[in-house]
């Protein structure tokens, strides 16, 4: 009896969370980045150039893999966001991460090449995330200012930077490797919030 309530404050610790929270993120972001670098291998032609990542959910040798990654990346982001809730860190952090995690679902069910409305309803939805990414990278270099969070951060800006400038129609086609830029210094941001419980352990 005392050996299972000892289990059962043991797995409450600030450090039990961060454990969870890094193996939940390894698995489903490597699940992520496998399907994506699998549909790179696949198509990485110009039309994946132009369209981005949003390509491989069109394309009929890549929709599986993307549905895979995608859903993948959403389920790990809600799980990560009820560790995060539990640990008592900032409401606007897990709301977010749940916000990205529907946005990645809206993703796949609106095809950028399904008409204007679809087309649109994508791009504002993908946009949005991106934002809301960027914000929880703002928030970790608020709260955990070290050098590896600063290389996340401006990782995942100049991919952000450059899938600007890949948007319009400037002959700048490099959206698909600015978009995965961009997602690997959100992925390592992620990996810096699990550190964040670490250091309440240690506070």
């Amino acid at each position: 009896m005392w050996s299972n309530e000892k289990t059962d404050v043991a797995l409450t610790t600030p450090l039990s969370l961060r454990q969870r929270a890094f193996r939940v993120l390894l698995a489903t972001q490597g699940i992520f980045f496998v399907a994506l670098a699998w549909c790179i291998l696949l198509e990485h032609g110009s039309n994946a150039q132009s369209s981005g990542i949003s390509f491989y959910g069109v394309n009929h040798r890549t929709v599986v893999l993307a549905v895979v990654g995608y859903v993948s990346a959403a389920v790990g982001l809600w799980r990560l966001s009820l560790i995060f809730r539990e640990s008592g860190l900032d409401p606007l952090l897990w709301m977010g991460l749940r916000v990205i995690a529907v946005m990645l679902v809206l993703l796949l069910v609106t095809p950028y090449n399904g008409g204007p409305f679809l087309n649109w309803a994508h791009m504002i939805v993908g946009v949005a995330g991106a934002l809301t990414q960027l914000a929880i990278a703002i928030m970790l270099l608020r709260r955990y200012g070290s050098l590896a969070a600063i290389l996340g951060f401006s990782v995942q800006l100049s991919g952000g930077i450059l899938s600007a400038f890949s948007l319009p129609d400037w002959h700048f086609q490099f959206l698909l490797y600015a978009e995965t830029i961009f997602e690997l210094g959100f992925g390592w941001c992620l990996l810096q919030w699990t550190k964040v419980l670490s250091s309440d352990v240690e506070s």
